[in-house]
């Protein structure tokens, strides 16, 4: 049973059922939030080992997500994630400071031992 707090910045209510999916079946669980707000409120709170950012959604836009991220859990890995062909935001992540920037089935495929790990 895993014991690693994660948190996803996921709005996708479609894609917050597959992240619990994997979650469940690994023995852990995923808080959510939906806005900058809810985030550094989220991390303040659950203090995440990881958080995990939808690059796509322009609710989340890398630099901001990061400065909000590292104020409140400075020590949390921070993986964003966007579609293959959204290149602009992954290249913003990393220039962000991103510990890891992934397309979003690299993302779904590496999920598990995110997870873990």
């Amino acid at each position: 049973m895993s014991n690693k707090v994660a948190l996803g910045l996921i709005r996708d209510l479609f894609f917050r059922s597959k992240i619990d999916a994997v979650a469940s079946a690994l023995g852990a669980s995923v808080a959510y939030a939906s806005s900058l707000e809810a985030a550094a409120s989220r991390c303040a709170e659950l203090k995440p080992d990881l958080v995990f950012a939808d690059l796509s959604d322009a609710t989340f836009p890398a630099l901001e997500t990061i400065e909000k991220i590292r104020a409140v859990a400075p020590d949390a890995r921070l993986v964003g994630f966007a579609s293959h062909v959204d290149l602009k935001p992954l290249r913003a992540a990393r220039e962000a400071g991103f510990e890891l920037t992934l397309s979003r089935s690299e993302f779904t495929a590496r999920l598990p031992d995110l997870l873990k790990s």
